[in-house]
């Protein structure tokens, strides 16, 4: 169990402080802060508003209580300042820089908050994409590289959360593969978990679940664990047909999103699992219709166009349904059901229209001009 006084040490040392240039700055003794820490003692209740503002957490945080919500809480607040960029900006890349820039900001008040750092290394993996031909100087893509770097190790050395250190070896994997330091890039994703043990937690708790608490129990943990399987089998499909589709040979692009699609189908028969395909279903057609373009294949370009209007709205379909009832929401966590509020009609028109702009930019004007003819 965690005590104040460990979580005033772990505080501490991820703001990089020492004992003694903590008690200097609240106005004790070395002594005082070690005994503290070693919970041999208490600070007096006047300095606990202090302490927190110093070592940049809440008072909540400093007693240990729910830490788990703030998370959530903060990283929705987050989200949403994502979304309101994204709408206000012209392109990815200025999306991308935009939120950087934001977290940038957000850390300036709060150094040591590893949602905030975890997130600026994830959206600067994001920038990585871009850094090349969207015009930035040597100089300012070395600017954010390197702060992404600075707080990644931050949150690898000092942060408790498992999510929040596995997120952030994920994104520097990019980061450095956008960068060809593949050694780098190897060494983030030897410490990510892999299914090649095929001894996964998801292989084990749900018989836990049976055993302990019965049938009822399993059946949650169950669905849990092929949420998550289905998203992280529809990322294998959709970085690989991504690739693909700027490949020499694109129509292998087709074939695999094609097939991909088909597993997703299948997958989705079960609505529970649905929403885990929302955001790869619309990017694997994406690369597909990239794909297409770049073979000149106009008529099954506006197929698959066609294909994912339709996908779409059944998506819009079965949310709608999930959130008009309590016992439906209660299958999912707090960030999907939020997803699925943000999936508006809206939300569809201007995802399927950013679709387009970027097969503009990528495939030239002409291309998308004659493709948009189709799909009137």
């Amino acid at each position: 169990m965690m005590t104040l006084g460990s979580n005033i040490r772990t505080a501490r040392k991820k703001m990089g402080l020492t004992q003694e240039e903590l008690a200097s700055q609240i106005g004790v003794t070395p002594q005082a802060v070690s005994r503290w820490e070693s919970s041999a003692g208490l600070p007096d209740i006047s300095l606990i508003v202090p302490l927190a503002q110093i070592l940049s957490v809440s008072t909540d945080t400093l007693f240990g209580l729910e830490e788990t919500r703030q998370d959530d809480v903060m990283y929705m607040e987050v989200k949403y300042a994502y979304e309101e960029i994204a709408g206000a900006s012209s392109s990815p890349a200025e999306t991308a820089k935009k939120q950087c820039d934001y977290l940038l900001e957000k850390l300036e008040s709060d150094p040591a908050n590893y949602v905030y750092n975890t997130c600026l290394v994830e959206r600067t993996a994001e920038l990585s994409r871009y850094a090349n031909f969207a015009g930035y100087d040597e100089e300012v893509w070395d600017g954010y590289r390197n702060k992404a770097i600075q707080c990644g190790t931050q949150v690898i050395r000092f942060c408790r959360k498992k999510e929040w250190v596995e997120r952030t070896h994920f994104a520097l994997a990019w980061i450095y593969i956008h960068e060809k330091d593949f050694t780098s890039a190897r060494e983030h994703i030897a410490t990510l978990p892999s299914a090649a043990s095929n001894r996964l937690q998801e292989s084990i708790l749900a018989q836990v679940a049976s055993m302990e608490s019965g049938t009822k129990e399993m059946k949650n943990v169950l669905r849990r664990n092929l949420q998550n399987f289905t998203r992280a089998w529809n990322k294998e499909v959709l970085y690989a047909t991504e690739s693909l589709s700027w490949s020499d040979n694109p129509k292998e692009a087709v074939e695999l999103g094609e097939w991909g699609i088909r597993v997703m189908h299948v997958i989705s028969e079960n609505e529970e699992l649905l929403p885990y395909c929302r955001g790869f279903y619309r990017d694997i057609y994406r690369a597909m219709l990239h794909a297409d373009l770049r073979m000149d294949d106009l008529e099954q370009a506006a197929r698959h166009f066609d294909e994912l209007k339709k996908g779409m709205q059944k998506h819009l379909d079965c949310y709608g349904k999930i959130l008009d009832s309590e016992e439906e929401m209660e299958k999912y966590p707090k960030r999907q059901i939020r997803n699925m509020r943000a999936y508006t009609q809206e939300f569809v028109s201007e995802k399927q229209k950013e679709i387009l702009e970027r097969l503009r930019e990528w495939n030239g004007p002409g291309k998308c001009d004659r493709l948009c003819e189709k799909i009137k």
